[in-house]
């Protein structure tokens, strides 16, 4: 019995622990259904460890992102020739969205990628509106909106009237007048408007264009009422011809650059863009049989506007404030030297320099993070075609002399009974990778901050959820 007993249990372990042999000898493996599910199961046991430690590594390397495959996900997904920019635009975060849409924006926007353009400067317009509106609610945000380097950007009033200046450019290309009217009235409305105070405006070519969008929606009394407005800021303007159905409007040169004051770094200032050539431009216009000469007439600088306000010369601007002279640092110095001099005694002494201690506590420096490529002279000029397939051709001008064509994006033609708008540009905009003006140390301290990232998180997600 105890010999039957022990045969059993070791014919039992041979039959768990080795494959079952054949009646040739041969032996037979085990069923794959057996070992299968070990290996998968140690498989992704193995894939989901080197899963975690990858995301630890993400993490502990660019915290809640971007990371390079999201960033490489969202930017091979868009045109190539704006791939650099929706980078920018994806990576940059809130504290640059404005910046990177407006940017974005005239790139597509020259690259005849309309749909790119109207979405990108929608964007843009959104985050400007919550601060820069026509309403009370705005106003209130602009209260507690202050000129620092590491706020959000939303720009300075030229920067803001050109955003909507480009799109009310395509909504005329679209043949969409009453937004293309709201949009150029809002460009006017930018230029008057600081953070902390208003001005007269005296952007001709906003009022020029709104003109011009009412005339092509037939609302001729407003059309005339805006001519005036823009002929009266803008010398030598002239208004459309009453059946002059083509607009073409040139850009020339180089816009203005921002820098801090070199005695005062909490000081914004406007400086002229790179030297330029050409001041002037015509359009010779072709209508079946017929050739004639178009003039461009000078409309906007640019520059002007951005170193004006109202028509009155500033020389930069303090905390989002016109400096139109000395500010309270030079007043605390007067205050102290007049206490030293004995004209004031101790107490104008002590008072001085508590004002200058204000002063320096107070200081900031300039936010100078701008919106590259803009140029600097915008010129107008109109005639009537009466062919569908009319053609024209621009020059640019030293003085009198042609110097080179215009860039003239022929897309921009509306039918042959509708207005037409032609743009050209002698100086096509140019963008780098980085934001011009941006300070790496505020930069890289601001995103160290938990509440920024998770606002960035946010952006990106919106950004990859967003359809043109």
């Amino acid at each position: 019995m105890r010999i039957r007993v022990v045969i059993t249990v070791l014919l039992s372990t041979t039959l768990v622990a080795a494959p079952l042999r054949a009646q040739t000898g041969a032996i037979v493996p085990a069923a794959s259904s057996d070992v299968a599910p070990v290996a998968d199961a140690k498989a992704a046991k193995a894939a989901a460890k080197a899963e975690a430690k990858r995301q630890r590594d993400l993490v502990a390397k660019y915290g809640m992102g971007p990371y390079p495959d999201e960033i490489t996900a969202y930017v091979n997904a868009k045109p190539e020739a704006l791939r650099p920019l929706y980078r920018a635009l994806y990576t940059g975060g809130e504290r640059n969205a404005v910046l990177n849409f407006e940017r974005l924006g005239l790139a597509a926007y020259q690259a005849g990628q309309f749909k790119d353009a109207g979405w990108a400067f929608d964007q843009a317009l959104n985050r400007i509106e919550t601060i820069y509106a026509d309403n009370p609610q705005a106003a209130t945000a602009r209260s507690v909106f202050h000129n620092e380097a590491n706020k959000d950007f939303k720009g300075e009033p030229y920067e803001r009237a050109m955003a909507y200046y480009y799109r009310g450019l395509i909504y005329l290309q679209q043949g969409n007048y009453p937004d293309a009217t709201v949009s150029f009235k809002n460009a006017e409305y930018q230029d008057t408007l600081s953070e902390e105070e208003s001005f007269q405006s005296d952007f001709a070519v906003m009022n020029y264009l709104r003109g011009w969008s009412q005339k092509c929606a037939g609302d001729t009394t407003s059309a005339r009422e805006s001519f005036d407005l823009a002929m009266k800021a803008q010398k030598g303007l002239t208004a459309p011809a009453p059946g002059d159905n083509v607009l073409f409007v040139a850009e020339l040169g180089n816009g203005p650059v921002k820098a801090r004051d070199a005695a005062q770094a909490q000081k914004l200032v406007f400086q002229p863009g790179a030297a330029y050539d050409e001041n002037a431009a015509a359009v010779t216009l072709v209508d079946g049989k017929k050739t004639s000469a178009v003039p461009l007439r000078l409309a906007s600088s640019v520059q002007y506007q951005a170193t004006t306000r109202g028509g009155r010369a500033i020389d930069g601007l303090m905390n989002g404030k016109a400096n139109w002279k000395e500010g309270t640092d030079a007043v605390g110095t007067a205050l102290a030297m007049q206490g030293l001099m004995g004209n004031g005694g101790v107490y104008s002494q002590l008072a001085g320099s508590m004002f200058k201690m204000f002063s320096g506590a107070m200081k900031t420096n300039a936010d100078i993070r701008a919106w590259e490529g803009l140029p600097d002279l915008i010129l107008v000029g109109s005639a009537t075609a009466k062919s569908p397939s009319w053609k024209s051709e621009g020059k640019y001008l030293k003085d009198t002399a042609a110097v080179d064509g215009l860039k003239d994006s022929d897309t921009l033609r509306g039918g042959a009974k509708a207005c037409s708008i032609v743009w050209m540009r002698s100086r096509p905009g140019v963008f780098g990778d980085d934001i011009v003006g941006e300070d790496a140390g505020v930069a890289a301290a601001q995103n160290r901050k938990k509440p920024v990232q998770v606002k960035n998180k946010a952006f990106r997600t919106t950004l990859e959820g967003s359809t043109l």
